[in-house]
């Protein structure tokens, strides 16, 4: 999905400089290097100006303060630049064996509920999208977020209504899409999420009639196609116009939509599912 099944979740890059060594180095080692510089520093100069004790500690002080935060900041640009860097090879690169190679250690790092939700999520498309929805389902059970976090629980929602849907559990994923409907009927939902989830709700209404043989949208589907940037997401849209022409006995559009999933897959499983229409 744009938004639950393959779309950008962009974790808060700010707590997790301690996922990665390079951004922990800069933060801890860089930052108490900096700190105390800029603090030795700041005492000598005052020093040389006669200050009293008093000034001179808090000069001292204010410049460790400020020198630190100069390394969080910088440790809190490294994370976020690797941390992108891992996701890209799955919703850019389309290489779900490579992402989850360098996703998978980040289970075992020290983060707060809300990035290990989204980092769990990620690492459940990496299955999704490598062609092992069983496994992802796995690891969508292990994300437990609040019960007040809205909006991380339609996350999950939307992305196991995904999952069910490719293992073909369909009565699973309808309750999976009830449970997002819930969600994004309460009030306390932001507005764009509330948008956002009725776009994915319709999308899954497509990709579920599509699998029981029923008629779909398929010029919905293919304005969908057009006005997407995501790479996944436009793989799986031409699977679904590919299914829904199969269905209406369109071979020749069918065979369309198969040679672009044939020739843009990537690593992922569209290219076998395509093999096998």
């Amino acid at each position: 999905m744009d938004v639950y099944g393959c779309g950008r979740i962009d974790a808060e890059e700010e707590n997790m400089i301690n996922a990665f060594l390079k951004s922990r180095c800069v933060a801890w080692t860089g930052g108490a290097v900096l700190g105390a510089a800029a603090g030795i520093s700041a005492w000598l100069y005052m020093a040389g100006r006669a200050a009293s004790l008093f000034n001179r500690a808090i000069v001292a002080l204010l410049a460790a303060f400020i020198a630190v935060n100069i390394a969080l900041y910088i440790a809190r640009l490294m994370a976020a630049r690797e941390y992108q860097k891992r996701l890209l090879l799955l919703y850019e690169a389309l290489d779900p064996s490579a992402f989850l190679q360098a996703l998978l250690p980040l289970r075992k790092k020290r983060m707060d509920a809300s990035n290990r939700c989204t980092t769990l999520v990620h690492i459940a498309n990496g299955y999704l999208y490598g062609g092992q929805p069983q496994q992802a389902l796995a690891v969508l059970e292990d994300v437990q977020p609040p019960e007040k976090a809205l909006e991380m629980r339609g996350l999950v929602a939307g992305n196991k209504a995904t999952c069910f849907l490719a293992a073909g559990e369909m009565d699973r994923a309808q309750t999976a899409m009830d449970e997002l409907r819930r969600i994004a009927a309460d009030r306390n939902c932001k507005k764009e999420f509330v948008q956002k989830a009725r776009h994915t709700l319709g999308y899954l209404q497509l990709c579920m009639d599509i699998a029981r043989g029923r008629h779909a949208d398929v010029g919905a589907l293919q304005k969908d196609f057009e006005s997407s940037r995501a790479p996944l997401h436009r793989l799986d849209v031409q699977y679904r116009i590919a299914l829904a022409l199969r269905h209406r006995g369109d071979r020749t559009g069918m065979e369309k939509s198969r040679e672009y999933l044939l020739e843009n897959s990537g690593g992922t499983c569209y290219g076998e599912l395509a093999r096998a229409l």
